[in-house]
């Protein structure tokens, strides 16, 4: 199918499912992952280990997919078998026990889950072509569906033991692969002369590797600041009396607010540079990490932090798909995004998870270091970004 003579609103209703079941899935597994091991005997320390091995394998998963995909154009195929595969280790840990067998489960989920990602990255924006600033219209469904699974899971765990979870993972999973047969998939076989041109591009395009290093590293630190909250945070506020219920909504909320901000991105793109709107995030997400800190039994301030995870992720995760695709041409599209996930994002959880694990207590020390490490990233941020290359 010839996707440029599709118009923005044909391509968002046929990529938009496919990123709302995915992000759905993050919905069952994320934030209530921790609460499912704990019930299931695992300590809070194994449980962080558990995570951290969930994220520390993007540091190779990204790169299963990306060589063939680049080099055969079909995205689409190991988009599919990294669905069946996520749904098949998600199922198993219904029948799991102990901490090595979940380790061995949850890892192989983590290295299909981490695989697949930028390869629906690079298929939707090479899809969106000129219209890639308007990725954040067809990402703010994954938001939507992250915020529906997250509420809905919150009540049925109030109601419902903690099997309910891989349950409901496998079911999305089933949506997930059917969703992807309604995705246009490009062409991978191209005329001589069509093949000529985009070499003639990608020849002349400079890959500015200087840049790349400094947003890994943005990406890196906001990530060690980001860890506390995706294991943790659950846990953190059931310890302040929060319910199951109540929880899940301030996770909804969150993501609700974050919707907004992918809805409106582009327009913020045309209007700020990558580098005001990164340190503008990186700078609310140090006083979103704080006042949860020092407040984490007031209700309405953990509300207004959650209002914040429209920057906090939202936006930071733009600028850094945005600035990954002007780094990198198209034909080595999903070796950058990988690279992305790989080492900003894998990396970073998994040493995340495993420092917040170490320094744990029940309190919320670990959302001052979690300040901490965003500063940094602020710091990096405000004196490393340079203007990229135009599209």
């Amino acid at each position: 199918m010839n996707t440029t003579k599709l118009r923005f609103s044909q391509i968002s209703w046929r990529i938009s499912p496919m990123y709302l079941l995915f992000f759905a899935l993050f919905g069952i597994f994320m934030p209530f992952v921790a609460r499912f091991l704990t019930e299931n005997g695992l300590t809070e320390r194994e449980t962080s280990v558990i995570l951290a091995v969930v994220n520390g394998v993007n540091l190779f998963a990204p790169f299963l997919f990306s060589y063939l995909a680049d080099k055969t154009g079909r995205r689409l195929v190991f988009i599919r078998f990294g669905f069946l595969a996520i749904g098949l280790f998600y199922l198993l840990s219904l029948f799991a026990e102990g901490f090595w067998q979940y380790l061995l489960i949850f890892g192989l989920f983590g290295v299909f889950l981490s695989a697949v990602l930028p390869q629906m990255e690079s298929v939707t924006l090479a899809i969106l072509g000129s219209e890639r600033k308007r990725y954040g219209q067809i990402r703010l469904w994954g938001s939507l569906g992250f915020v529906v699974i997250v509420w809905v899971m919150g009540q049925l765990l109030d109601i419902y033991p903690v099997a309910i979870l891989p349950i409901a993972g496998t079911v999305v999973t089933l949506l997930m692969f059917a969703s992807t047969y309604i995705i246009p998939e490009r062409p991978h076989v191209k005329d001589s002369q069509e093949a000529s041109a985009e070499q003639r591009v990608d020849d002349a395009f400079t890959v500015q590797w200087g840049q790349v290093i400094v947003l890994l590293l943005v990406v890196l630190f906001w990530q060690f600041g980001m860890a506390p909250y995706n294991t943790f945070f659950d846990i953190y506020l059931r310890a302040q009396g929060f319910s199951a219920s109540v929880n899940g909504f301030l996770i909804s909320f969150g993501a609700l607010c974050e919707i907004l901000i992918f809805f409106y991105v582009a327009r913020l793109f045309s209007h700020f540079s990558e580098r005001i709107l990164m340190s503008f995030a990186l700078l609310f997400t140090i006083i979103r990490w704080l006042l949860l800190y020092r407040f984490p039994d007031i209700f309405w301030i953990v509300l207004f932090t959650q209002s914040l995870h429209a920057l906090t992720f939202g936006l930071v995760h733009s600028v850094a798909v945005h600035r990954i695709a002007h780094l990198f041409p198209e034909s080595r599209a999903s070796f950058g995004q990988g690279l992305y996930v790989a080492l900003g994002t894998g990396l970073g959880l998994f040493c995340g998870n495993l420092l917040a694990g170490y320094l744990w207590n029940g309190s919320g020390l670990v959302y001052l270091q979690a300040a901490g490490w965003t500063l940094l990233a602020l710091v990096v941020t405000w004196f490393g970004f340079k203007e990229t290359q135009p599209e």
